[in-house]
């Protein structure tokens, strides 16, 4: 590409500096994926559509079990453990186990709290009420990224610059830098819209 400069520069250093990141990933199963749209066809007689899937019980029933060994975002030992606890039937919930085995939820003891929610051992709550909009398809445990900067946002009226500083200190390795910098802030917003300083 004429013109294209590559730094070999930290992530963070580049987003203080307002240069965009992407992220360009080269991943195997993107191979795995191509062989199968064209093998499936040749030796099933059936076309794939990678965008309508059907739901099939019995890849969920082998993930359960953590048969997963070659299997993309969820082969770790990690994923491999929490998956018979957690039991992902759908997509979705697929996705929140991903997000469990995460340096976010892991740092911030949320793993136990969202598998104890998931076996039914322990109740679900929330922090405060105007969380549960967003919290609620999580059980009350914050997993997404998102999810955090919409707690910044409700609970200390932290701007979308300030959330996205708050997203970044998320299990990051200069969270607390970043959450130092922004303490003030929070107790301030979460003071004026009453919550209790014995709270946080």
């Amino acid at each position: 590409m004429p013109g294209r400069t590559v730094v070999q520069w930290d992530k963070d250093d580049c987003s203080d500096m307002g240069i965009i990141k992407v992220d360009l990933l080269g991943l195997g199963m993107l191979a795995v994926l191509k062989d199968a749209a064209y093998f499936v066809p040749q030796y099933y007689g059936e076309q794939l559509d990678y965008a309508q899937l059907p739901q099939d019980d019995a890849v969920y029933a082998t993930i359960e079990q953590a048969d997963t060994v070659g299997l993309f975002q969820i082969e770790s030992r990690a994923q491999m453990s929490a998956l018979p606890r957690t039991k992902p039937k759908c997509f979705a919930d697929l996705s929140m186990q991903v997000a469990i085995i995460r340096p976010g939820p892991v740092t911030g003891k949320f793993v136990n709290p969202y598998i104890a929610r998931r076996l039914g051992r322990e109740p679900i709550a929330y922090l405060h009420s105007s969380f549960k909009p967003f919290l609620e398809r999580t059980l009350g445990v914050p997993l997404f990224q998102e999810q955090v900067m919409k707690i910044g946002m409700v609970a200390a009226n932290l701007t979308g610059g300030e959330a996205e500083e708050l997203r970044k200190a998320m299990g990051g390795k200069r969270s607390e830098s970043i959450i130092a910098g922004l303490k003030t802030r929070l107790h301030e917003g979460m003071t004026a819209n009453g919550f209790d300083a014995f709270a946080y």
